[in-house]
């Protein structure tokens, strides 16, 4: 009879799969998002051809395009855990792009040399702002917005609104890691650049950082609720503007990653990128109040908006299609994990009364038998 009532209460007490899988719902909407556009092209061929969208040459290009935009949608996320937010990214990449093409073409610098004067200028700029939001009451909002009208003047006086054309000196950065692999449904030749893997490194040592040190925990303290995080003893200015930085760093080294990919520093390189880091971060789960969301999270929202424009393209629809598609997946994914959360406390208090209904009921049980 133990056993039976052992048993019953670890039925009871198992979470159920909407608490259990942090990234569940958006993971579930980008699968069905890949067999709806699996299916069209089984459709649209009559089932003749394998479907190009799930091949492996198309799949190491959805990373390939994604390699960059992910990079610093890391850093939006460490970011919007701690509460804030950063709209001056894209023009900052772009301040980076067009400090580190002028230092290897026109001050000579040398590439190593121009490439850490890039980066560092990128930290220094997130720390300034980053040092404004901690020490002050202004929101987040405001000052880097502020920070995305400077960082273009910067740039557009630096390089006198012009391209600043370069000659191929960061080509090794999108060399090709596995030169001779073949795709063995289309033929073509599959390419993986090494800022593909210095993507999936970063995304690796964000999730270590946020998982398994004290300083993620305190980043998401902070975001949930920063007085409380003062009073237990954190630094919570500091955590602040550390978390800039980072992602000054990040913005540095993904700017440099699509400065090689372009071969142009120019003003509209880091342009919309800031909508699409924080678009990707926000289907991922981070809520914009700070105090929730994780690295994984981010990845499938990366993976997900970034498939959306190549399957577009696949599919050959016009651009101001992929806009409505990009706006329309933001507006489900958010609203679908608002139900999912709904549907997680239902769950949580179904468990709870279950379980007291169970406790009443051997309650019961036990005075019946000392009668």
């Amino acid at each position: 009879m133990n056993n039976q009532e052992t048993a019953r209460q670890k039925s009871v007490n198992k979470t159920s799969p909407f608490s259990r899988f942090e990234n569940f719902t958006v993971f579930i909407i980008f699968l069905a998002f890949v067999v709806i556009i699996v299916a069209i092209q089984l459709i649209t061929t009559g089932g003749s051809r394998f479907p190009t969208f799930i091949s492996p040459v198309n799949l190491l290009n959805i990373v390939q395009q994604i390699g960059v935009p992910g990079i610093i949608a890391v850093g939006m996320t460490i970011v919007m855990i701690s509460g804030g937010i950063d709209l001056s990214v894209g023009m900052l990449a772009s301040l980076v792009a067009i400090i580190t093409a002028l230092g290897i073409s026109k001050w000579h610098l040398g590439v190593f040399p121009a490439v850490m004067v890039g980066i560092l200028s990128a930290v220094f700029l997130e720390t300034l702002m980053g040092y404004i939001i901690s020490r002050t009451k202004v929101e987040p909002f405001i000052i880097t917005l502020g920070g995305m009208i400077t960082f273009q003047g910067i740039a557009l006086l630096l390089c006198n609104s012009r391209e600043v054309m370069m000659a191929g000196e960061l080509d090794f950065f999108k060399s090709n890691i596995i030169e001779g692999a073949k795709d063995p449904v289309t033929g073509l030749n599959l390419v993986v650049p090494p800022y593909v893997i210095i993507f999936l490194g970063i995304v690796v040592l964000a999730w270590a950082l946020l998982s398994f040190t004290k300083y993620g925990r305190r980043i998401y303290a902070v975001g949930t609720n920063p007085y409380a995080a003062y009073l237990a003893g954190i630094n919570v200015k500091n955590m602040k503007l550390s978390v800039y930085m980072i992602t000054g760093l990040l913005v540095g080294i993904g700017a440099v990653m699509l400065l090689s990919r372009i071969n142009v520093g120019i003003i509209t390189l880091g342009q919309g990128l800031e909508i699409d880091t924080i678009a990707m971060v926000v289907i991922g789960g981070t809520a914009l109040k700070g105090g929730k969301g994780n690295i994984w999270g981010t990845l499938i929202g990366v993976f997900f908006l970034g498939s959306i424009g190549n399957a577009m393209n696949m599919l050959r629809l016009p651009s101001e299609v992929q806009f409505v598609a990009k706006g329309l997946v933001v507006i489900i994914a958010v609203s679908a994990g608002d139900v999912y959360s709904n549907l997680s406390v239902m769950f949580s208090r179904k468990r709870k009364q279950t379980t007291v209904e169970q406790q009443s009921t051997n309650q019961t049980g036990g005075a019946n038998e000392v009668k």
